[in-house]
């Protein structure tokens, strides 16, 4: 059997064929007006969104470099402080130790001073013994005479007999 064009022609379903076209038709104007429209607006999105991540990706690299910048400045200024606590540390044991030598400096002033005072003192003390001890002399003498010593000789009595009268004589 053999079919000729004018079979195949009147055997097509023509609905079905034109169905067909429409759809194609429709396709091509949705695509050309509609979709066009929305390929346009959903591209012109995606660029938007593109552009959002790379600044977004960009925000994140800076805010990393601020931060590593900022952990080194901090790590700096710890740095510093630890280093000007260890030198006030350091300036306040110095200071302490200067405060030790001045009290004991001070101190050793104060005990040279007393010594002097002491020393001072005793030969007061041992020039108004010597005095008393050649004036007891002199009246024993006065007594031992029977006679009064005039005040001249008194007076050069009482020098001789001091100026003999060392510190070892009555000690």
């Amino acid at each position: 059997m053999e079919l000729g064009w004018e079979t195949i022609i009147k055997s097509l379903n023509w609905t079905l064929i034109l169905n067909v076209i429409a759809f194609l038709l429709l396709v091509w104007a949705l695509k050309r007006l509609l979709f066009a429209r929305a390929i346009a607006w959903v591209e012109a999105r995606r660029k938007l969104e593109e552009e959002r991540i790379s600044q977004a990706k960009a925000l994140e690299a800076e805010a990393q470099a601020l931060r590593a910048q900022a952990e080194k400045e901090l790590t700096e200024a710890n740095r510093q402080a630890r280093a000007i606590l260890a030198q006030a540390q350091a300036e306040a044991q110095k200071i302490l130790h200067r405060a030790r030598e001045e009290a004991r400096e001070e101190a050793r002033r104060i005990l040279k001073d007393a010594e002097a005072a002491a020393a001072r003192v005793q030969e007061e003390a041992w020039t108004d013994l010597r005095k008393a001890y050649a004036e007891l002399v002199i009246l024993g003498a006065a007594q031992v005479l029977g006679r009064e010593v005039r005040p001249e000789d008194h007076a050069r009595l009482l020098a001789d007999l001091t100026g003999r009268l060392g510190p070892g004589l009555l000690s």
